[in-house]
C-alpha cells in the first residue's frame, strides 16, 4: 500500500519536527507527508516550509485562519484523493500523542480493511500520563458516542486512522457538518453505514510531549450533541 500521512497543525511548532524526522525514519523516502497548518501564529508552517526545501515529499497546505479539525481534514482528504497516487490516507496528530511507530501496522492492516483505527480501547491498547477525570471522561464519551450512534467501533473519538482510498472516494465525507473532534465520530459512522471493512489495532496513547492541550468546554459539547445529530440526522 502507497500511504499519504495527513497532519493537521495550529501552534505545534517544537514537535513537528521531529514528528516529520519520525514518519520518515518509520516509513522510508517516498512517503509523502502533508501538513494542514491554519497559520499558526507560533510559526509551524515556516518550519514546514523549511524541512519541505529539503525532502520534496513533505508538503505543506496553509489555510487562511483556525478554521477547525474538521474542515483541515476535509479539504486534505480531498486533495489527496483528486490527486490519486496514494492507495490509503493516513490522520494522526502532530504532537507524538499518536507515536509514527504505529503507522507501518496500520497501513499493513488496509490491504484487509478498509479503515483501521488506532484505538486505546481494545485488548492492548492504552492513554499514559492523563488523570483520572481525563480518562472517564474519554471513557464515558466513546461509551456514550457508541451507544447512541450505533457504530460498533470502540474509539470513536480516535485521530490515528488509515483509510483506503477507494473506499473514501465512495463516501461523502466532504457533506458531513460536524465542526471539530466530533467530525471523527461522524466520518467513522459515515464509514460503518457505507458498508466499510473496519478493524481497530491497539495502541497506547501519550498525552502530549510539549505544548498546550486543545481541550475544551466547546469540544465535550459538541461531544455530547454531536451523536444524536448524528443519529437522527440522515448522513449522506
Amino acid at each position: 500500500m502507497i500511504p499519504r500521512v495527513i497532519v493537521p497543525t495550529y501552534n505545534e511548532h517544537d514537535s513537528i519536527g521531529p514528528l516529520l524526522a519520525a514518519l520518515r525514519e518509520r516509513l522510508g523516502p517516498a512517503a509523502r507527508i502533508l501538513v494542514v497548518d491554519d497559520s499558526s501564529p507560533d510559526g509551524t508552517g515556516a518550519r514546514v516550509r523549511e524541512i519541505a526545501a529539503r525532502d520534496p515529499a513533505v508538503e505543506l497546505l496553509t489555510r487562511p485562519g483556525k478554521l477547525g479539525l474538521a474542515s483541515a481534514y476535509q479539504m486534505a482528504l480531498r486533495r489527496v484523493l483528486d490527486e490519486g497516487r496514494e492507495d490509503c490516507l493516513v490522520t494522526m496528530d502532530a504532537d507524538f500523542s499518536h507515536d509514527p511507530r504505529y503507522v507501518p501496522a496500520l497501513i499493513a492492516a488496509a490491504e484487509r480493511h478498509d479503515l483501521v483505527i488506532g484505538s486505546r480501547y481494545v485488548p492492548g491498547g492504552g492513554v499514559e500520563n492523563w488523570g483520572l477525570r481525563r480518562r472517564l471522561l474519554s471513557l464515558g464519551g466513546n461509551w456514550y458516542a457508541r451507544r447512541i450512534t450505533g457504530t460498533p467501533v470502540r474509539d470513536q473519538t480516535a485521530g490515528l486512522m488509515c483509510l483506503r482510498a477507494d473506499c473514501l472516494r465512495t463516501v461523502p465525507f466532504e457533506a458531513l457538518r460536524s465542526k471539530g473532534y466530533a467530525f471523527l465520530i461522524a466520518l467513522k459512522t459515515l464509514c460503518h453505514r457505507h458498508g466499510a471493512r473496519i478493524a481497530e489495532l491497539p495502541i497506547r496513547f501519550v498525552e502530549r510531549r510539549q505544548g498546550a492541550s486543545k481541550m475544551s468546554a466547546d469540544i465535550v459539547y459538541e461531544g455530547l450533541i454531536e451523536p444524536w445529530r448524528i443519529r437522527f440526522r440522515p448522513l449522506p
